[in-house]
């Protein structure tokens, strides 16, 4: 057997498995890692001890240089991945093993490795994966020894090879599963629930048992659907005979009654336990999280979920976490999904690669639908050194992981195959899309098939022809047009700029073919420096240039802060939220970042920036110049107070967009937006002038971590004056500085500036409009975390959390 054919593609699909002679390793602790190649670094008799101790999930690309900066202006990949690096890397870690353990069936998981992977065991190379996003196993049956073990990883990152910052190394997490002979397929446990209402629901599992024995064996599985409580609401016994060396599958149905639908409101979720008996003992369990639910979408009534018509509130994410870079701490991709949560956002679209299991088990479990994507490129490449020089020979078992690693997501949607792919409508973009979408539907015929096109017609229409759903990218002036033409296709924009949510939203409300928008972007990401700023230039060579790293598109930004085009939107949607804010254009003459203006363009060219407008009323130096004012509001009538004085009520619909303008001239006070209903006052915004900073104010989104060595913390730092208004004039900045001591240490630390290419580890930082954010990051052993924050100027801040412990075990170092 080959090394490429060693490969196992792991599901990864929430499944934790609790074996009676087995176990499950997490392989998170106890790496180390050296950036450039080293002969022999294979090998187990090779000296690491001066290498870099790392933790998994893990990102070279952000470790700090000579200099004391990851960024590089030279780096080769250089405006699109923010001007980091990649590059080959290797990591090495020792596992030690007992007999018993080492004479299991083994097979060890990577969830993501960026990119190009070779993997060696104990000295042997015994597996390759050239793709950085897709999850795969090797399968260590055999190789692993009682005692010392090495596993050591080659990474080998030529740039450029992404148009976005992909970060290089193990960039999500990594585990090995011991298990009985007799075992049950992770790849292979499928479940679907083709009914589901609030009589009953029906649950398909579709699953094989795997012997590796060299004698037939009788076993029953078990199978028990689990609520949430704990209660059992379904159970099935079925008789198997596991065959010599191989594997028997079988397709079975259990019945819930009343059950608690998966939904965006009430994401409910239930566990199947399944247990592989043989002799009365049981030699095998494995537990896969799923929910009940239906889908069902076309084009007169649109996408309905259990029945109900759902509107796609939807925005794009990639996969960075910042100041980790693209390291996926399970904690840091839940906190992403969680914040869109919190801004009103129901659907994802991840962009442009398959989702991490902890996006989707946070999706899973707040309420969010996601469309899981698989590629960037197909056969021609859009960068010299990306996935398309591997795509003929791999994009079978990509697309096979993409999909046995999400099926049994409830929040999966949509499988999209890939992503304004430049062959799209010719003949080679029209069979590669057929193949494409068979496999997929093949491994899952369940979900309906799409993909981000923003080829012009007749092109969309022939590589539309090749999915289930169109994902029209920027195209929205089509909708109408085709639907004429195309009265049964279903559509959706995949990708739509900020500035205009109006225009992009209001089809989706007037049009049932069209089930949602997806704006460019979400949340703001590393690379694609500045897009969201002086954008791309005539000719769309060039963009923000050195020091320039984040794209700064997001309507949330790199630290988690809604920017004022989150609160337009939570308008638009009228998810109550916020239902009404208030905004202040830049000062015309004033700049708040350089280089706004750096690229001149000439219509038409896509703008992806967002509308110049702050959550300030402090403007020094403007006296007495009229200022712009941008109310937004679910109301139907707004008034707008300047120092308790009313400049005057104004209607707001949807003929003025939900926008109410104002002309003020400025004096420092207090700017108050109040929105009426019925003629009552129903809400309020106000806005205060800010004075010099007087103290700073820290919060943490938890209050305890688990001492497992990879528990994350965010802690965010804010800025307020001597009254509590909350300081947002670049002049208010302050650097920082962090000192972490205890039972953690500093992950990473971030202001979302994107022009501040400083380090993201040293522990300081200026903040950027009066807040920055960092990381913490759990050790191995329980205690008090303690940590001081030093400000320019300012009292120095504590903060003191408990590291409990963890009894999740990890593998030995």
């Amino acid at each position: 057997m080959t090394a490429t054919n060693a490969l196992l593609f792991t599901a990864f699909i929430a499944v934790q498995p609790a074996v009676a002679r087995g176990e499950h390793l997490n392989l998170s602790q106890g790496w180390r890692v050296h950036k450039g190649e080293v002969v022999g670094a294979g090998q187990a008799g090779y000296d690491d001890q001066d290498w870099a101790q790392v933790v998994a999930p893990h990102d070279t690309s952000i470790m700090d240089g000579p200099d004391g900066t990851p960024f590089d202006a030279q780096a080769a990949a250089g405006q699109d991945s923010g001007y980091l690096p990649g590059g080959v890397v290797w990591y090495r870690k020792h596992l030690n093993l007992s007999a018993a353990q080492a004479g299991q069936v083994a097979r060890l998981n990577f969830e993501a490795v960026y990119m190009d992977a070779e993997i060696w065991v104990n000295g042997q190379s015994v597996a390759s994966h050239r793709y950085g996003y897709t999850a795969f196993s090797v399968d260590l049956t055999g190789k692993l020894r009682a005692g010392a073990n090495l596993i050591a990883v080659r990474v080998n990152h030529e740039d450029p090879s992404s148009r976005w910052y992909a970060g290089t190394g193990l960039i999500r997490p990594v585990s090995l599963d011991l298990s009985n002979c007799v075992h049950i397929e992770p790849d292979n446990v499928a479940i679907t629930t083709p009914a589901a209402t609030a009589q009953s629901g029906e649950v398909v599992v579709a699953t094989t048992v795997t012997n590796c024995a060299a004698r037939r064996q009788s076993v029953e599985l078990v199978s028990e659907v689990v609520a949430a409580d704990g209660k059992v609401m379904a159970r099935s016994v079925v008789p198997l005979s596991a065959p010599a060396k191989g594997g028997v599958s079988r397709t079975y149905s259990l019945t819930v009654p009343s059950p608690a639908l998966w939904s965006i409101e009430s994401p409910n979720l239930y566990t199947l336990v399944q247990q592989v008996r043989a002799d009365n003992a049981v030699v095998d369990e494995r537990r896969t999280r799923f929910g009940i639910r239906t889908i069902s979408v076309d084009a007169v009534h649109g996408l309905r979920l259990n029945g109900q018509p759902v509107l796609l509130r939807g925005g794009n994410i990639h996969h960075d976490n910042y100041m980790l870079g693209a390291a996926g701490f399970p904690d840091a991709d839940k906190r992403k999904v969680a914040l869109m949560k919190a801004a009103g956002y129901n659907a994802i679209r991840i962009a442009h690669n398959p989702a991490s299991q902890a996006t989707l088990d946070a999706a899973d479990e707040l309420g969010l639908l996601v469309i899981d994507e698989a590629f960037d490129a197909w056969n021609r490449d859009k960068r010299p050194k990306d996935y398309a020089r591997f795509f003929a020979d791999n994009w079978r078992q990509d697309i096979t992981s993409l999909v046995v690693s999400g099926r049994n997501h409830p929040c999966v949607l949509f499988w999209s195959i890939g992503n304004e792919i430049p062959e799209s409508g010719t003949p080679l973009g029209v069979d590669t899309g057929h193949k494409l979408a068979s496999l997929v539907r093949s491994l899952d015929p369940s979900r309906p098939v799409t993909q981000g096109v923003n080829a012009e017609p007749p092109l969309d229409d022939a590589q539309f022809a090749t999915g289930d759903v169109a994902g029209y990218n920027y195209h929205v002036h089509l909708f109408a047009g085709d639907h004429e033409k195309f009265p049964n296709r279903v559509m959706f924009t995949s990708e739509s700029t900020s500035k205009d949510a109006f225009e992009y939203w209001h089809p989706v409300e007037t049009m049932p073919w069209v089930i949602g928008d997806f704006v460019w972007t979400a949340v703001d990401y590393i690379g694609e420096t500045g897009i969201g700023w002086m954008g791309y230039s005539q000719d769309w060579q060039k963009l923000g240039p050195y020091p320039w790293h984040l794209a700064y598109c997001g309507e949330i930004d790199a630290i988690g802060r809604k920017r004022p085009a989150a609160y337009y939107r939570e308008v638009l949607w009228k998810t109550g939220i916020d239902p009404i804010s208030a905004f202040v254009r830049q000062p015309e003459g004033t700049d708040d970042l350089p280089d706004r203006r750096l690229f001149p363009t000439t219509p038409p060219h896509l703008d992806w920036s967002l509308d110049d407008v702050h959550p300030s009323w402090t403007w020094p130096g403007q006296e007495g110049k009229r200022l712009e004012v941008d109310v937004y509001s679910e109301f139907p009538q707004v008034e707008l107070f300047h120092n308790g004085k009313s400049l005057g009520r104004k209607n707001v619909s949807v003929d003025t967009e939900y926008k109410a303008i104002y002309s003020v001239p400025y004096a420092p006070g207090r700017l108050t937006a109040i929105g009426y209903r019925d003629g009552r006052e129903a809400g309020r915004w106000e806005l205060r002038t800010a004075g010099n900073p007087a103290r700073a104010e820290l919060s943490s989104d938890k209050a305890q971590t688990v001492a497992n060595g990879e528990d994350l913390v965010y802690v965010t730092l804010k800025l307020l004056d001597d009254n509590g208004t909350p300081i947002y004039a670049r002049s208010g900045d302050r650097k920082v500085t962090v000192h972490v001591s205890g039972a953690a240490a500093l992950a990473g630390m971030g202001n979302g500036n994107p022009m501040d290419a400083s380090s993201f580890q040293s522990g300081q930082r200026a903040t950027f409009h009066g807040q920055l954010a960092f990381v913490l990051r759990s050790l191995n052993q329980a205690g008090e975390v303690r940590v001081a924050v030093e400000i320019e100027g300012l009292a120095t801040q504590y903060l003191t959390l408990n590291a409990v412990s963890d009894r999740v075990g990890q593998g030995d170092d």
